[in-house]
């Protein structure tokens, strides 16, 4: 279901249907009663590029693969429903809404080409183009009984396709594939002018009328048609944009038909290769070479696109879009949306237009790039060794505190535990997880108090909080160290969450005999460091054990130990930079206008958002230009430069690791 998907913005390793009944993906089936005719057909086209890839190297998989897509191809023409006019289909799959299908023809066609070339049989040829020549037509053509009706009703008429091969319309890649086959002059124009379409190349003109072409070889004309000026629009930089939503997927599916184009004109001596000088030009912009000075294939550099609109890379916690600001992983070699028809770019994770990331995306991509380096590669574009890099190692499992009250009598503390696994993101199904508050009986001791004087008990457990009381934490009582020193454990083991959650317990001792009050936690351990405080502070007192193996924090009586970062795309890092420092203008006396500046605050809208974090990237990069206040407002430091430790600082403000920013107070 997309919308449980969308709108669980959460890693989707932690999708579990059993945990969270609101974001289950049900599986739906095509049948006779419940057709599913576009879905099947595209299916069916994959099972066969499938045997085709395998048929040498796994022949029975192989095998297997053109049996079922054989299989699927049936099943969809058998459950294929139309209305009269044929425009509507009537057997499309479930889609909830995303990804419609516009009809089922085209993945029919699709399908069929493929059948063809795995089996040799022309009946796959004629589900495309047969035609009905018992009766003729008022204009003395015939209909096409074939998929193609869809777009051509009869043989006296042509079509011009203005789109390209893509997740609904799959006609270009039909005739890309159909032309070699048919050798026909109508397939060959339908193919060939669509890539004149996107790449700004000289229309050539068709060797006979609409209604003579449908029935003609391929005549091989080369005449231009200077009557024809229909070109897709592009950008101020020359780069081709049919639509805005995902532009650069488009693109490279373009790209990849005209390498298809050059390779097939090869065969008969004349290999064209406008076409691929234009797709290389293309893929040049998408690698760099814009205006924004930015590549949309994630990781490709340090100032590509790298933040896709894609919930496993950015692994959010609290659902939500904007947290964390940096992503938790590289999506490695991803497309994103790309550009708008201006050259113009936002690179957030919440801008799906511009930063779209999906299957689709990546199809035409790969291929388009396969080809170019076929023809324009050279000697230096090797692959990366140990590419892609390992992620840095992090801390999974950490805590911290707060003290909220604490008096004679008791202290209490909440402890706020956090699963942020990432490798992979995951629940606690049956690990242990737990954590020791240590603490000193000594000045009890000292009033002929013992521990049976202690005791503990839970106030506030988020466990329970968020399961209807069906799960919880606990926290054990007294535990004996040694001497005077002892430590309660909280345990989390068998509780099934991913994040942050918190526990507040408290530390209860009876009078003495003289019925006063002697509890003193300033010599306790893991007291030292906590504040008394609505806010959670760091903590290493309270150490944090896995499978009982301490990964966070230290233990009372045992040296420190070293463990990964908690989140090391956090840690300011200034010595990798090469952006030079930019002094900000020095500053006179206050004025009313700048006793209102709000450090971080670059865009003057009265709040430090993301907003404020992107024009600040984008200056470090030479995209954008600042002046004045906004210098000043930028320099968050307030050293009189302004660089990436006031990025990197920004950053922490706005997720929180740092309380504020700009001058002390």
């Amino acid at each position: 279901e997309g919308n449980n998907d969308h709108n669980y913005w959460c890693p989707p390793e932690l999708q579990d249907t059993k945990m969270l009944l609101n974001f289950a993906r049900p599986a739906y089936f095509a049948t006779v009663d419940t057709p599913a005719s576009d879905m099947c057909a595209g299916a069916a086209a994959s099972l066969a590029i499938n045997y085709l890839n395998f048929k040498d190297t796994e022949p029975e998989y192989a095998e297997e693969s053109l049996k079922k897509a054989i299989a699927l191809y049936d099943f969809a023409r058998e459950t294929h429903k139309e209305a009269e006019d044929c425009n509507e289909v009537l057997s499309l799959g479930y889609d909830g809404g995303f990804y419609t299908s516009s009809y089922d023809y085209d993945e029919l066609a699709w399908a069929a080409v493929w059948l063809n070339i795995c089996t040799g049989k022309k009946e796959y040829i004629d589900h495309i183009n047969s035609v009905d020549t018992s009766e003729v037509t008022e204009t003395g053509g015939y209909k096409y009984t074939g998929y193609i009706k869809r777009i051509m009703e009869t043989t006296g008429s042509t079509w011009q396709n203005i789109w390209v091969h893509c997740w609904d319309t799959v006609w270009g890649g039909v005739f890309a594939k159909l032309a070699p086959i048919t050798n026909n002059e109508r397939d060959w124009f339908i193919f060939r002018w669509n890539l004149e379409f996107w790449s700004g190349e000289p229309h050539l003109k068709c060797a006979g009328l609409a209604d003579e072409i449908w029935n003609m070889d391929y005549q091989h004309i080369k005449e231009v048609d200077t009557n024809d000026t229909t070109y897709i629009n592009m950008s101020p930089s020359k780069f081709s944009v049919v639509n805005e939503y995902g532009s650069c997927r488009y693109n490279t599916a373009a790209g990849l038909c005209a390498a298809v184009y050059r390779k097939e004109t090869a065969k008969f001596d004349e290999e064209y290769t406008g076409f691929t000088d234009w797709a290389e030009r293309q893929m040049e912009y998408i690698m760099g070479k814009n205006p924004m000075n930015r590549p949309y294939i994630v990781g490709y550099s340090p100032t590509a696109a790298s933040h896709p609109h894609h919930r496993a890379a950015h692994g959010s916690t609290t659902f939500s879009m904007d947290d964390p600001i940096d992503q938790a992983h590289t999506l490695w070699g991803a497309l994103v949306g790309g550009p708008d028809s201006t050259d113009w770019h936002r690179d957030i994770t919440k801008d799906y237009v511009y930063n779209e990331v999906a299957v689709d995306y990546n199809a035409g991509i790969v291929g388009d790039l396969a080809a170019l380096y076929k023809w324009y590669g050279t000697e230096d574009m090797k692959p990366e060794e140990n590419f892609p890099p390992k992620e840095p190692e992090k801390t999974d499992f950490w805590i911290e505190g707060n003290v909220v009250q604490e008096n004679v009598e008791r202290t209490q503390v909440t402890v706020r535990v956090h699963n942020d696994t990432t490798q992979p993101p995951r629940y606690l199904y049956t690990e242990k997880l737990k954590a020791r508050y240590y603490f000193d009986i000594s000045e009890l001791v000292a009033k002929g108090q013992s521990i049976k004087d202690v005791r503990t008990e839970v106030y506030y457990d988020e466990v329970q909080s968020t399961t209807d009381m069906k799960e919880s934490a606990t926290v054990s009582q007294p535990i004996h160290l040694e001497g005077n020193i002892y430590y309660v454990e909280m345990d989390w083991t068998g509780t099934l969450w991913h994040g942050a959650r918190a526990l507040q317990f408290g530390i209860l001792v009876g009078q003495d005999a003289e019925y006063e009050s002697n509890w003193d936690p300033t010599n306790d351990y893991s007291r030292e460091g906590l504040e008394l405080s609505e806010e959670f502070g760091p903590t290493d007192k309270i150490p944090v054990y896995f499978e009982d193996e301490l990964v966070y924090g230290t233990p009372y009586g045992e040296e420190p130990k070293e463990f990964p970062p908690i989140n090391p795309s956090e840690e300011p890092n200034t010595s990798a930079t090469k952006t030079p420092a930019t002094k900000t203008p020095a500053t006179k006396e206050p004025t009313d206008k700048t006793s209102e500046l709000i450090y971080g605050d670059i865009n003057a809208d009265k709040k430090v958002d993301v907003t404020d974090m992107s024009l600040l990237s984008l200056y470090l990069i030479g995209d954008r230009k600042l002046t004045g206040d906004q210098l000043k407002a930028a320099d968050v430091l307030t050293d009189g430069t302004v660089n990436l430790t006031d990025l990197a600082t920004l950053r922490q403000y706005l997720s929180k690791k740092i309380k504020s920013i700009g001058p002390e107070k």
